[in-house]
């Protein structure tokens, strides 16, 4: 009776231990109307330069304070203010900025770094700064929204229990948005956004780095489509905005 006693101590032991063990989903997207003008008046002063072949800066931004599971092992984001910066690249791959530079009349892609930008971010002005000091005429500016949603999608969740129900499943969507400017002068050439969703049962995530992998994954393929994207727009801005020789 004793050692009966004490299994059972163990096993609800177990399942406290483990059914407490939690994942805290990302942080919040960038607010990219920070990157609008501040008024109809200015946006149609905005003019497009046209400076092809061009050269691209690029910079992914989320909300104030922004953090996840793996930056907050790594550092986080830089910048306070109105949005800040993530200069890790977590999902985007090499072959997908490759692929943005090998496009017609582009002239290469760099990124903008902790070194070119102030601490205060308000808008546009100080990563447009940051990209003139690279030399780079157009600024590709993107954002990842990445939530959480238990089986019935009734609302984000704040905190994912892990291991818990065989048959719970957790979705996960990604809205990836991004807008492309003239560094010299604001003017929006375009705007994307694609989206990408998935689920998973609870049970297969046994630890936050499983849950994070999910996360992670999701951000990935929503981003290459962004740069699909891109790229299957990017003759008709050329039409549009190119010089013709």
């Amino acid at each position: 009776m004793h050692k009966t006693s004490i299994r059972l101590f163990l096993a609800v032991a177990l399942v406290t231990l483990f059914g407490c063990a939690s994942y805290i989903p990302p942080g919040a997207k960038a607010d990219l109307q920070a990157f609008a003008p501040a008024s109809i008046q200015e946006g149609f002063a905005a003019k497009a330069t046209s400076p092809f072949p061009a050269s691209i800066a690029v910079v992914r931004v989320q909300g104030p304070a922004y953090t996840n599971y793996r930056l907050r092992q790594s550092g986080g984001a830089y910048g306070e203010g109105r949005y800040s910066v993530v200069m890790t690249r977590e999902v985007e791959e090499e072959s997908q900025i490759e692929r943005i530079a090998h496009l017609p009349q582009v002239a290469g892609v760099t990124a903008i770094n902790r070194m070119l930008l102030p601490t205060n971010l308000q808008g546009d002005k100080e990563l447009r700064e940051a990209a003139a000091r690279l030399q780079a005429d157009l600024l590709f500016v993107y954002t990842f929204d990445t939530v959480f949603f238990d089986h019935d999608l009734a609302k984000p969740l704040t905190v994912i229990t892990l291991g818990l129900s065989p048959t719970r499943k957790v979705y996960v969507t990604t809205t990836v948005s991004a807008l492309l400017m003239d560094t010299r002068t604001g003017y929006v050439y375009s705007t994307y956004e694609t989206t990408k969703k998935a689920e998973t049962l609870s049970t297969s995530w046994g630890s936050s780095d499983a849950a994070d992998e999910a996360r992670r994954q999701n951000e990935r393929q929503a981003f290459e489509q962004l740069v699909g994207e891109f790229a299957d727009t990017w003759p008709k801005l050329l039409d549009r905005h190119a010089k013709k020789g």
